[in-house]
């Protein structure tokens, strides 16, 4: 495998949906007492039988991430520890992040819990679907919103909460609405491929064959 992008700052990214919040609450997240720092590099893997892919591998803090990198997409990992994918013409941007400690009742994984949050961190927003997501082989409450654009335009996006050993995450999809359907197809896929450290800091990845 070889490294074909490292740590790359984002800087005036067009689809900034996301409100002014830019330092999140990472002290009640169970182990990290100050945000943690964040690192990533993108893996680029193939061989006999395996699907040519781009693998990032993140580490936030002792916790280690990794998933497929969308054809077409960067990583562009931001200063405020929001890991960051964006489409070649910055008309889409896929993010992920740690969101706050995992609620210890179940129930407290309804969409009600979240749309809330969904309303307060993206600007402007409208939710227009709400439905279940899954990675990791974990489920959580996810949101299909439309949200306000440069000159009257609009933008829709996804945002999915999942629980995780390390904490919740956040993963959400800001796009134009022309190339929202082929985004949504990209935004599966990271979430399919997506895997989180064990309790023994280990990650288990699946390469991609080419018989699926």
């Amino acid at each position: 495998m070889r490294v074909t992008s490292g740590v790359i700052l984002l800087a005036g990214l067009v689809l900034a949906a996301r409100s002014g919040r830019t330092q999140f609450a990472y002290g009640y997240i169970p182990g990290y007492t100050n945000p943690p720092p964040v690192s990533a590099q993108v893996m680029h893997e193939e061989g006999p039988g395996l699907l040519p892919a781009d693998r990032a591998y993140v580490n936030i803090g002792a916790d280690k991430f990794a998933f497929v990198v969308p054809s077409g997409f960067k990583l562009e990992p931001s200063t405020g520890r929001v890991v960051t994918m964006v489409s070649a013409d910055y008309s889409c941007q896929i993010s992920f992040r740690l969101a706050g400690a995992v609620p210890g009742d179940e129930s407290a994984l309804s969409p009600e819990s979240y749309s809330s949050k969904v309303l307060e961190d993206f600007s402007g927003a409208k939710i227009v679907r709400t439905f279940s997501a899954i990675a990791d082989s974990r489920r959580g409450p996810a949101f299909e919103i439309q949200l306000p654009g440069p000159s009257g335009s609009s933008r829709q996006g996804r945002v999915a909460f999942i629980p995780s050993r390390a904490a919740m995450l956040e993963f959400s999809l800001v796009c134009t609405s022309e190339k929202f359907e082929n985004a949504c197809r990209q935004f599966s896929a990271v979430m399919l491929t997506f895997r989180a450290s064990d309790a023994k800091g280990e990650l288990h990845i699946s390469p991609l064959s080419d018989k699926l």
